[in-house]
């Protein structure tokens, strides 16, 4: 994975030394403090290219990324804030009062940068937020009106291992809610099944009345470890799959359940991770609804779909389906939000956190509750959807 952000560390690890030195240092006789400029970028470049080319995902390589990436984000991006203000400062050289107040915006980006990162590596990553939705349908099923959902993403347990009493806090939060279902749209784990080992117990208390409906993510397939066989991966995955059925998950895997409500009933379906490339794309629209009833009085029988990756929504599920509700995790929200609006990952995808709907067909994004790569949240803090669903109008 650092490989595939390689380019962008670079950029930003030598561009703003070699700026700073040519514009404001370079025909002062200080050496000692060009050597200072340069020193931790230096170091930074070797730390990455060492990451990058030997990342193997153990535990003690997450942890070394993890402490990378936040001095990163300490140091060499509030040092590209400060070019980025300096640099434009410089142009107005004669017009002091705009370069003195550029140059003050440029160091209260770094201060704010620093905040952020202090903020969203201790408080933010477990602050842990409660979302109420509420859909609506005109063909759900009357005895489904008032039907609440608890859905869970992109937990990334690995992040955890080594603190259950924030395991036990989420099972808690969502008992609380008193869902009658609880759905978990991928993302387990990292990098390996062994990571949800010390924290099966405190899964395992997670429950509802029509249970625990769980579905693979890109995580859970293990991709990212390069392993010496593809029965060494393969073991794992199994592994990992038996774990979340020994918990009372019951795991969909191209697969659905019927969940009936009086004379009612509605299914739910699960398929397996289908992302744009590199990802995994596993998904089997038509093997996982096959036996589902086609529906009565002309309406389409009510369908739930889990699946990880919202962007499988557009290119396969509105297309292929007439389903009417897709539940997605995955974008983690980009784990970053700033001044309560601000999203960056609105610049990658449009549908990255949330409710966006299709005529009457709807799709809720999760951002999840945990962090890949690098543990840091800030605005867009670990979240707890819970869904109502509700017949009427759309």
């Amino acid at each position: 994975m650092m490989l595939r952000i390689f380019i962008l560390l670079l950029i930003l690890i030598i561009v703003p030394p070699i700026y700073l030195d040519r514009t404001f240092m370079r025909r002062r006789k200080r050496r000692l403090l060009r050597l200072l400029l340069f020193l931790p970028n230096a170091l930074m470049l070797v730390a990455a290219v060492i990451l990058a080319l030997f990342e193997t995902y153990t535990p003690d390589n997450a942890n070394a990324t993890n402490l990378f990436l936040t001095l990163f984000t300490g140091y060499i991006v509030s040092e590209a804030l400060l070019t980025v203000f300096l640099a434009i400062g410089h142009r107005f050289k004669q017009h002091s009062a705009w370069r003195k107040t550029l140059y003050t915006l440029g160091i209260i980006a770094c201060v704010g940068n620093i905040y952020i990162l202090i903020v969203g590596t201790t408080y933010g990553k477990y602050h842990i937020e409660t979302k109420k939705q509420t859909i609506t349908f005109p063909d759900l099923p009357q005895a489904f009106d008032g039907y609440r959902i608890v859905q869970l993403a992109d937990l990334h347990i690995g992040s955890y291992r080594d603190n259950p009493q924030f395991i036990r806090h989420i099972v808690e939060l969502v008992k609380a809610q008193k869902p009658d279902l609880i759905v978990f749209t991928g993302d387990l784990v990292n990098y390996n099944a062994d990571e949800l080992d010390p924290l099966l117990t405190e899964l395992k208390q997670l429950e509802a009345p029509d249970g625990v409906i769980s579905i693979m993510g890109n995580h859970d397939y293990m991709p990212y470890i390069k392993w010496a066989t593809k029965k060494e991966q393969w073991d794992n995955i199994r592994k990992l799959q038996r774990n979340e059925r020994n918990m009372g998950w019951n795991l969909l895997l191209n697969e659905h359940v019927f969940l009936k409500r009086a004379n009612d009933s509605i299914a739910v379906i699960g398929v397996e991770n289908d992302g744009n490339p590199p990802f995994p794309q596993r998904a089997d629209l038509k093997k996982a609804q096959k036996g589902i009833p086609v529906g009565t009085n002309g309406k389409p029988f009510f369908k739930i779909l889990l699946t990880h990756d919202p962007s499988h929504w557009r290119r396969n599920v509105l297309p292929e389906t007439n389903i009417q509700l897709t539940l997605s995790g995955h974008t983690h929200g980009g784990q970053l939000k700033l001044f309560g609006f601000i999203t960056p990952i609105a610049l990658i995808t449009s549908e990255w956190g949330g409710l966006y709907s299709e005529g009457q067909r709807k799709l809720y994004v999760s951002t999840g509750l945990g962090e890949a790569l690098f543990t840091f949240r800030y605005g867009m803090w670990p979240q707890i959807d819970v869904i109502t669903l509700q017949k009427g109008a759309s």
